[in-house]
């Protein structure tokens, strides 16, 4: 089987490989790239993750309806929310510091992380998770949703190195020191997005269980 999962970046195509491999599935993984898509970036204008991760499905979907494409897409969105933020910075994770950066041309790449910390100064409550929410859309247009939680803490300080996700240079894990930008490719296996992929693939293969090679 082929499926189209919604994304350029290679951390996540990276993630879905590794459980299809460790499942033993017999499923072919196509990209946005694979598939010639020329529509540009997909404007996630949703009110929530769910929304935002259907979009996406939608708009992949109506694609392969115009170029003969008749394949499962998968999808997802990803945000972190600081509890006593009110959920910031939320469906808004990837352009937190958007206007800031517009404003100041010299300001770093991970200003993102700067703005939460000077929103987070003297806040003794600093519980946080990471939700990604995942869609698995059907040639016949019926989809299903899954989503995985990671429960942490922000650090006081960046931890270094600071590199994409930016914000896991202060995301510390539930019960641990250690922020997500030091986790092993061992240790993000438990984690929101591999959790929610892993689940999808599990859906996969509840449909077609010829799926799993013999």
């Amino acid at each position: 089987m082929k499926v189209i999962f919604g994304t350029t970046n290679k951390r996540k195509i990276e993630d879905l490989l590794n459980i299809i491999t460790n499942n033993n599935l017999d499923i072919e993984v196509l990209t946005l790239e694979d598939i010639n898509w020329d529509e540009g970036e997909i404007e996630e204008n949703g009110k929530s993750l769910e929304e935002n991760s259907l979009i996406k499905a939608e708009a992949i979907y109506n694609f392969c309806l115009n170029h003969n494409l008749s394949y499962p897409i998968i999808t997802d969105d990803s945000g972190l929310f600081v509890e006593s933020l009110n959920g910031e910075p939320g469906i808004y994770t990837a352009r937190y510091a958007d206007e800031e950066r517009k404003k100041d041309p010299n300001a770093p790449k991970h200003e993102c992380v700067n703005k939460l910390l000077r929103n987070l100064k003297g806040n003794s409550n600093r519980e946080a998770e990471y939700l990604c929410v995942v869609t698995l859309m059907y040639p016949n247009h019926e989809y299903i949703q899954q989503t995985a939680i990671t429960k942490g803490t922000i650090a006081e300080e960046i931890v270094e190195p600071i590199k994409k996700p930016y914000f896991y240079s202060v995301f510390k894990l539930e019960n641990s020191s250690k922020t997500f930008n030091h986790l092993s490719s061992e240790e993000l296996k438990n984690t929101y997005r591999y959790v929610a992929l892993d689940k999808i693939v599990k859906l996969l293969i509840k449909k077609d269980k010829t799926l799993v090679k013999k």
